[in-house]
């Protein structure tokens, strides 16, 4: 439980590496965190560094995060989406059918 008064902890590389695992851009991760400029270049080096050797990328595949592929698949009309279905006012649930692309 945390109190009304307590000093938020500074974002550290596990929050920034937890924020890229999951899909999100540099940009929205320095942001979310309000990281300064120097904090995310730093964060983002330690975060390539850790996946190049193999460490700290489980849940993505490896082609996920090469950018060749990336934009590739961009160019040929972008990636496959689950839909979505609201739960609750807060709530929402990943479901089928698959959207494709936008032509």
């Amino acid at each position: 439980m945390q109190r009304e008064n307590a000093i938020p902890r500074p974002a550290d590389g596990q929050d920034y590496a937890a924020l890229r695992q999951s899909g999100t851009s540099p940009l929205r991760a320095r942001t979310q965190l309000g990281l300064e400029d120097w904090q995310a270049r730093r964060f983002e080096k330690l975060f390539r560094a850790r996946t190049a050797r193999g460490c700290g990328d489980n849940q993505l595949p490896k082609f996920a995060r090469h950018e060749a592929h990336v934009a590739a698949v961009l160019a040929a009309g972008g990636f496959w989406a689950f839909s979505e279905r609201r739960i609750g006012r807060d709530g929402v649930a990943v479901c089928l059918p698959m959207i494709g692309p936008r032509p």
